[in-house]
């Protein structure tokens, strides 16, 4: 089996540490995208996109969200709802701070009394029509380590299939089956699909598919723009709510 020295990243805080060496998919164009893949998240501090997503929601698959979504290294990031009953709905969330809890807008809540509370990550309401996950699922370096881990755990059990279908206008696309495995053997999927950006190398699109190989969620980052600092704070300002935005800023 091909070995190489694998370059991780700690995708979430920015930290680069190097691994000892490591076995890595038999599939060289697999290994290549994933490195290429965490070198380009590990040099970025923040990103924006239309995020679209649908999960499955009391077995059913729901509704395709449209999410303005901004993220910030470490772990910061604001999600405003631009379509389906949520409309309106927005949300501000920082790892380590306001004890852990979202803090939320909504037009008209509380009679337009409260503009701005805070809820607990576990709250029905918050978790409604995205009951499997929590708000730390949100995010492509999320997504990318999870990803990452799973494809080495698979290929190290002798699970792991592989299969790429013709490159696309849009990036290339890789099919990975974690075959024999089931709900409870710790994989966050059976099957995964995902498309890696031509430009930005990161996953821009992937759909979930569970041990029925039923579609359990299905996502895509469109408009994507990475280390867009300052440049992008005036259509910042106009999306997210006032008091909301200070809430934002302070955290």
């Amino acid at each position: 089996m091909k070995k190489i020295i694998l370059i991780l990243f700690l995708l979430n805080s920015g930290v680069v540490f190097a691994s000892p060496e490591l076995s890595v998919p038999s599939e060289p164009r697999l290994a290549s995208l994933l490195q290429k893949s965490l070198k380009a998240y590990a040099s970025l501090n923040d990103y924006q996109a239309i995020f679209h997503k649908k999960e499955i929601s009391k077995d059913v698959l729901g509704p395709e969200e449209k999410i303005y979504l901004k993220f910030e290294k470490p772990f910061k990031i604001y999600m405003g709802w631009l379509n389906t009953y949520k409309k309106g709905l927005q949300v501000v969330y920082e790892r380590g701070k306001h004890r852990g809890k979202l803090a939320i807008h909504k037009p008209g809540l509380a009679l337009g009394f409260l503009p701005v509370i805070f809820l607990d990550q576990n709250s029905p309401w918050v978790k409604e029509g995205s009951e499997s996950y929590n708000i730390e699922d949100v995010g492509i370096g999320t997504f990318l380590s999870d990803f990452t881990d799973a494809v080495l755990r698979g290929e190290k059990e002798k699970k792991l299939s592989v299969q790429f279908s013709n490159e696309t206008l849009t990036g290339e696309l890789v099919d990975v089956t974690f075959k024999d495995t089931d709900k409870n053997s710790g994989f966050f999927a059976y099957h995964v699909k995902v498309l890696f950006d031509p430009v930005s190398k990161l996953p821009t699109e992937m759909q979930l598919f569970d041990w029925s190989n039923q579609p359990m969620g299905i996502y895509s980052y469109r408009d994507l723009k990475v280390n867009v600092g300052r440049a992008e704070e005036k259509e910042f300002k106009s999306q997210i709510d006032r008091q909301l935005y200070k809430v934002y800023k302070s955290a």
